[in-house]
């Protein structure tokens, strides 16, 4: 009984090992470090390099792929530059395949130590070197993990019954296939069922045959993994998860037709090259393991032009994509302080004028919106993150008071854009519920109608290289304080017949305009004196 506990134990240190590693490598790909990924990936062999490296160290394309993602999605990088990356981090991942062919329990435990020395000396809780502490934890239980699972596996052979049955699976090919690629789903990685394909090798529980069948059910399981993930993206980003499943597949049909081939009609070739190396089984399965992931590279290559258009097809860039999308602002600005004040400015400029669009849906006599106003509201707000980001740096980067001071106004105004989106998604979903009712509808109406007039008239003076008195005036009357308005609509609604669900939303809504206007008086106020104003923070205002 303690044998079948080593090898559970050990697949519970590989499992976790495994998760250790993408966790913490994932949160060490901070914003810094995609601008040099997005800088540095601009050729064939920095494609190749960033994807064998990324596999490697990540052991998992679904964890690289999250990196694209997020590349992708933020401008930094072309889906086009991505998809090469995505073919190199498959081939990244076998290099566990060839470690684990070797001898690791030294390294194994030389690597807990180390962790347990930092984990002692408290390194772990420094902000600097907290993950590559646990990415170095997670490699050493990945690495004891299979030592385990080779210990138990050895110890195992000796049991009759059970070399009975791992025969069966060496002779009734498909059970093989199905349980590899059941595992390889569960567990997220092809290269866990390898490993441990491997293990099952070194202890003599399995054959060739079999483990060749667990290697290419392995590929349908990360396959089927990647079209979950896919289930909850959209756009170019779908597109990244697609073509690692088109990968996978292609991958799996060329393996198929390889090893049928090798097998039946060639007289097993494959072996006699393998024979000509020495290799033992463990090895074989990883070279093998290898050929699969060249076969998946070879075939996605061949059928590149037809894929490709099959993804534009099936995951087109959705309007969302398109309206998270900064169209000004971009780190290559950086480093020219004037160039990237302008171009932030520009940003807000081209989301303020976006703003009057939030309230299409509430007009009568508006054009069709083109997305929903909470729709809207979490694509766009995406972009003035970007844009926080993009004048933080920049203060960091540029240390001149003036580039201070009005990269700090700019921020401010991106504090309010914020607020404004916030607070007009909150006004559709009041209003749009009491707009049926016809007692209320033409009092909201006439909200929703004064507050578009504002934003566009907004929109329009902050257009202006330096905005007429008059104009600032004309905001400034037009957003005056609308408090005792609103508190007199409220109490005439307080003492009416009014439904009291419809009562709220009205009152919701008159509260929310109010806040609205509040904002967009700051934003005036902003626009009128930009660089002697004080730092705006939304919680000042409820």
């Amino acid at each position: 009984m303690s044998i079948f506990f080593s090898l559970f134990a050990g697949l519970g240190l590989f499992f976790i090992g495994v998760r250790l590693i993408s966790s913490n490598l994932r949160q060490v790909i901070g914003r810094r470090l995609r601008q040099l990924i997005a800088r540095a990936v601009t050729s064939a062999g920095s494609l190749a390099l960033f994807g064998l490296l990324a596999g490697a160290v990540m052991q998992s394309v679904n964890a690289v792929i999250h990196v694209l993602v997020a590349l992708v999605t933020a401008g930094a990088m072309d889906r086009k530059r991505a998809f090469p990356i995505i073919r190199w981090a498959n081939l990244g991942t076998s290099m566990l395949a060839l470690v684990a062919a070797i001898d690791l329990h030294a390294l194994a435990l030389c690597l807990v130590g180390l962790t347990g020395i930092a984990y002692y000396q408290q390194i772990d809780q420094s902000t600097r070197w907290r993950h590559a502490v646990g990415a170095l934890l997670g490699l050493g239980l990945l690495f004891l993990g299979t030592d385990f699972i080779k210990s138990g596996a050895a110890l195992l052979r000796t049991a009759p019954w059970l070399r009975e049955q791992i025969a069966e699976l060496g002779v009734w090919l498909l059970p093989s296939f199905a349980i590899g690629a059941a595992v390889a789903w569960a567990a997220q990685s092809s290269t866990t069922v390898v490993v441990i394909t491997m293990s099952l090798a070194a202890g003599g529980l399995i054959g060739w045959n079999g483990g060749a069948m667990l290697v290419m059910g392995a590929g349908l399981g990360s396959a089927a993994s990647a079209w979950n993930l896919a289930g909850r993206l959209q756009g170019s980003a779908r597109q990244l998860v697609l073509f690692q499943v088109l990968l996978r597949l292609q991958g799996l049909l060329l393996t198929l037709i390889f090893y049928a081939c090798n097998r039946w009609l060639f007289d097993d070739p494959f072996g006699r090259l393998l024979d000509q190396f020495d290799m033992g089984l463990p090895a074989r399965l990883a070279a093998f393991y290898m050929v699969v992931q060249v076969l998946s590279d070879l075939g996605s290559r061949a059928l590149d032009k037809p894929s490709l258009r099959w993804l534009d097809a099936w995951a087109a860039p959705s309007l969302q994509e398109n309206l998270s999308k900064p169209h000004f602002v971009h780190d290559e600005a950086l480093d020219e302080a004037e160039t990237a004040l302008l171009l932030a400015d520009k940003e807000q400029q081209r989301l303020l004028a976006c703003l009057p669009a939030y309230l299409d849906a509430l007009r009568q006599d508006a054009p069709t919106a083109l997305a929903s106003a909470d729709k809207r509201q979490a694509a766009e707000s995406q972009v003035l993150q970007l844009c926080e980001q993009f004048l933080v740096e920049l203060a960091d980067r540029q240390r001149s008071r003036d580039v201070l001071e009005r990269s700090m106004v700019l921020r401010d105004r991106n504090r309010l854009l914020g607020s404004l989106q916030e607070s007009l998604a909150e006004l559709h979903q009041s209003t749009q519920a009491a707009m049926g009712e016809p007692s209320v509808a033409q009092l909201l109406d006439q909200l929703v109608q004064s507050l578009h007039m504002m934003l566009e008239t907004l929109a329009e003076t902050a257009a202006l290289a330096r905005p007429e008195a008059e104009d600032l005036a004309l905001l400034r009357s037009l957003t005056h304080d609308r408090s005792e308005l609103m508190d007199g609509i409220r109490r005439r609604l307080q003492g009416s017949e009014l439904e009291a669900g419809l009562r709220q939303a009205v009152f919701s809504a008159t509260t929310v305009f109010e806040r609205c206007v509040w904002l967009a008086r700051r934003y005036v106020l902003l626009l009128d004196s930009p660089t002697t104003l004080p730092s705006f923070s939304p919680s000042t205002k409820t």
